[in-house]
């Protein structure tokens, strides 16, 4: 069983899913629960992109939100003393605390990025033209977000070089100053290329079917999974 099963089922049974997901773990109250929630959903993120590079790069970015919250939670919590006669004035509560905004923002955190893989980029564009009133208005900048995001990056990695050959402090200012102009730069060309490709763009993603009594019973299940979640949440 590989991810090309996954997506053979019905996307509103995957949003379904996703968004239960999510709702446990907004809704967890426990540390034990979100650490949970958070390792299941990163698991299931390793086995759509069949490597863990995604979630190595999200607990990087979580260490610079864990860390300051445990810090200032067990530090300035009012309660019992951990170790007290020593002088740290970390509480009990306070850690307690702490662990269990960290645990949550994890689940929260990862269930999100699950969410926004379980629909593949196709779905999402259809997605975001069902919203009534400014989904079809805001089609066109969802469409730029992919190449945008290749162009930008790869100007900004040649900044980068730029900018490592001689790495002064003063040059900071104008190295910002320059990603944005190359960003805003980007922009114009790919907009073009996107106006002249929309048609054949839609038309080719509108013609996925999604069949097979494999992937309708899947599909039913997390269906049904997405919706438990969402009934256990608010209990």
């Amino acid at each position: 069983m590989n991810a090309a099963f996954l997506f053979e089922c019905h996307p509103m049974a995957r949003f379904l899913a996703g968004s239960g997901l999510i709702g446990m773990a907004i809704g967890s109250r426990s540390i034990l629960l979100s650490l949970f929630l958070a390792a299941l959903a990163a698991l299931l993120i390793r086995f759509i992109e069949s490597n863990w590079l995604t979630m190595l790069r999200l607990s990087k970015l979580l260490v610079w939100f864990i860390v300051p919250i445990l810090i200032l939670h067990a530090l300035f919590s009012p309660g019992q003393l951990l170790l007290p006669g020593t002088g740290i004035p970390v509480t009990e509560e306070g850690l307690h605390l702490g662990l269990l905004l960290s645990a949550r923002l994890a689940a929260m955190f990862t269930a999100a990025m699950l969410m926004f893989r379980m629909l593949s980029q196709a779905e999402w564009m259809h997605v975001i033209v069902a919203v009534p009133m400014i989904g079809k208005r805001m089609l066109p900048f969802v469409w730029m977000i992919r190449p945008m995001q290749q162009q930008v990056g790869f100007r900004l990695r040649l900044i980068q070089r730029q900018y490592g050959l001689r790495r002064h402090w003063r040059m900071l200012p104008q190295v910002l100053l320059s990603a944005c102009a190359q960003a805003l730069a980007t922009a114009t060309p790919v907009s073009r290329t996107l106006w002249l490709r929309w048609p054949a763009q839609v038309e080719l993603h509108s013609a996925y079917r999604y069949t097979g009594m494999p992937a309708r019973l899947s599909s039913l299940l997390l269906g049904i999974i997405g919706l438990t979640c969402m009934m256990l949440a608010w209990i």
